[in-house]
């Protein structure tokens, strides 16, 4: 069986699916899966028109883009993935194409419905109302002339968690809907936990004091306009802990974010690290006392899973998807969008270790159950298998 996944981007704002696509195409060649990747160049710079074998000897297809100096990097061109995927496709059995409302997607789906070619469609939170509502106009526009075709062709609407399936609201999908999460390596991560006390190392300035962290992209759904008011009611009652801020955004919201911290107080109780992978990544992980996403919108919420995995309590909004668990599991806590109730839960997590300790625990219970790469790897290959097997079948 040969697969091919198409995703927009596989690093910047599509940091966390990158992940997940990433590690499912590994495991799924471990399985026996001949499964590449093709993407662009997005955020990225020399790759353009290569061939990358990223690990787990998954070959990653790079192209470069056009008017994307003009154009917003959803919908900038990459006639070389077009040109591509017309000479190419047609030696897979089946694409499973990430996100909607980009060039990428439709160039995969328009190819894969001209040559008969089944294709599994996720829509990565698109598809939800708050989702639709951003740049209404451009969306009401794609899904007019691209998506409701695109959508009704798929063999599949991939979904990774049930309230994503419950949002939508498209009554004319008919198209079979399939749940799968995403799921991680988590070998590789608890491997993280040789790394406690290196943070300290990093920056001493944390001695003796509680880390709270937030790790994800710096973007205003992300929530820090409700976690800043939070910190600074939390400093106004205790200062035993540091905030490390760390991801990427534009530099104009950067400096938004710097100029919030400073007003706040904040100042210099907070370290912001940039984009961080690898073992610094780790390190953060390994040595966060609590983890904070309260996301206006968040489709599932890779670095949530990340730090359970490394038996990090979380602290999370109603907004991410997979709340539900965290409130199940008692992983963390799942709160309002109120800076009050954010900051009652840090304050709540700060002053009891115990209470860190059995939720970290049951987080990682969580990951396991849940969240398995293997598993997940497994569930996509018997969606594939009949995907392939009735196409066959109907043709």
């Amino acid at each position: 069986m040969k697969v091919l996944h198409v995703i927009p981007a596989l690093t910047g704002a599509f940091a966390g699916p990158a992940l997940a696509v990433t590690q499912l195409c590994e495991e799924l060649r471990n399985q026996g899966v001949a499964a590449d990747i093709a993407t662009t160049d997005c955020a990225v710079k020399g790759l353009s028109g290569k061939t990358i074998v990223i690990p787990g000897s998954v070959p990653a297809y790079y192209f470069g883009r056009q008017l994307n100096s003009v154009m917003p990097d959803d919908l900038a061109l990459s006639l070389g993935l077009a040109g591509w995927m017309k000479r190419h496709i047609r030696e897979y059995d089946l694409l499973h194409i990430h996100s909607l409302f980009t060039f990428p997607s439709t160039v995969a789906c328009y190819y894969a419905a001209k040559y008969d070619i089944p294709y599994v469609l996720r829509p990565a939170g698109m598809l939800s109302p708050f989702c639709l509502k951003q740049s209404r106009i451009k969306k009401k526009i794609f899904m007019l002339l691209f998506e409701k075709r695109n959508l009704r062709n798929a063999a599949a609407i991939h979904f990774t968690a049930e309230d994503e399936m419950r949002d939508v609201k498209l009554g004319l999908l008919n198209t079979p809907k399939i749940l799968l999460p995403h799921g991680l390596d988590q070998e590789k991560l608890k491997e993280a936990e040789n790394l406690k006390g290196e943070l300290k190392k990093r920056y001493p300035q944390i001695e003796g004091k509680k880390t709270i962290l937030f790790l994800s992209r710096l973007h205003p759904i992300k929530g820090l306009g409700l976690l800043i008011p939070a910190l600074k009611i939390l400093s106004l009652k205790r200062d035993d802990f540091v905030f490390i801020l760390s991801g990427s955004g534009s530099l104009r919201y950067e400096k938004d974010l710097k100029k919030a911290l400073t007003d706040a107080g904040l100042k210099k109780l907070a370290i912001p690290t940039g984009f961080v992978e690898g073992k610094i990544k780790q390190e953060l992980l390994a040595g966060a006392d609590i983890f904070v996403l309260p996301s206006y919108h968040e489709n599932f919420g890779m670095a949530v899973v990340e730090a359970m995995i490394c038996r990090v309590p979380v602290i999370i909004t109603k907004r991410v998807n997979i709340y539900g668990l965290i409130e199940e599991y008692r992983a963390g806590f799942a709160v309002d969008l109120d800076s009050q109730d954010i900051a009652s839960k840090l304050d709540k997590l700060l002053s009891d270790s115990q209470l860190r300790l059995e939720m970290g625990n049951n987080g990682r219970r969580l990951a396991q159950e849940h969240f398995d790469i293997k598993e997940c790897a497994q569930g996509a290959l018997k969606m594939y298998s009949d995907i392939i097997g009735k196409s066959k079948c109907a043709g």
